[in-house]
C-alpha cells in the first residue's frame, strides 16, 4: 500500500513541477494540502527532498536491506515451523518407544513364565517316562 502511495506521490510530483498553474489548483483544496502533507512527510521520512527525486544508493541499500530481512523472517518463520513438527514428532516417537518398551517387558515376562512352565513339564514327562 505504502508502495503504491509512493507512485502516485511521484506521479502527482512530476505533474505539479511539468505544469506549476496546475500545481495552484490541486494545492487549494484541503484534502490535497492534507495528502501534500503526508508526501512530505514521506519524503522527509525517507531522507528525499525535492520533487521525483530518485532514491540515493543508502535509501537503495536500505530498501534492499529490507527485503532481505523480511525474507529472512519468512525463512525464519518456516524454519521454525519445521523444528515444532519434529519436536512433535519427537514427542510421539518418544511415547511409541515407551509403548514398545512396556510390551517388550510383558513379552520377557511372559517368556520366563514360558521357560518355566516348560522345565516342569520336561520334569513330569521324564518322571513319566521311567
Amino acid at each position: 500500500m505504502e508502495e503504491s502511495l509512493t507512485q502516485q506521490n511521484t506521479v502527482q510530483n512530476e505533474a505539479l513541477t511539468s505544469d506549476p498553474g496546475a500545481a495552484h489548483s490541486i494545492q487549494d483544496t484541503p484534502r490535497s494540502r492534507s495528502h501534500k502533507s503526508d508526501e512530505d512527510r514521506h519524503r522527509h521520512r525517507h531522507g528525499r527532498e525535492g520533487s521525483g527525486a530518485s532514491p540515493t544508493a543508502p535509501e537503495r541499500r536500505m530498501e534492499e536491506l529490507e527485503r532481505e530481512l523480511a525474507s529472512e523472517r519468512q525463512e525464519n518463520g518456516r524454519l521454525l515451523k519445521a523444528h515444532q513438527d519434529k519436536d512433535e514428532l519427537i514427542v510421539k516417537l518418544k511415547e511409541e518407544i515407551d509403548l514398545l518398551n512396556r510390551d517388550l517387558d510383558d513379552i520377557e515376562d511372559e517368556n520366563e513364565q514360558l521357560k518355566q512352565e516348560n522345565k516342569t513339564l520336561l520334569k513330569v514327562v521324564g518322571q513319566l517316562t521311567r
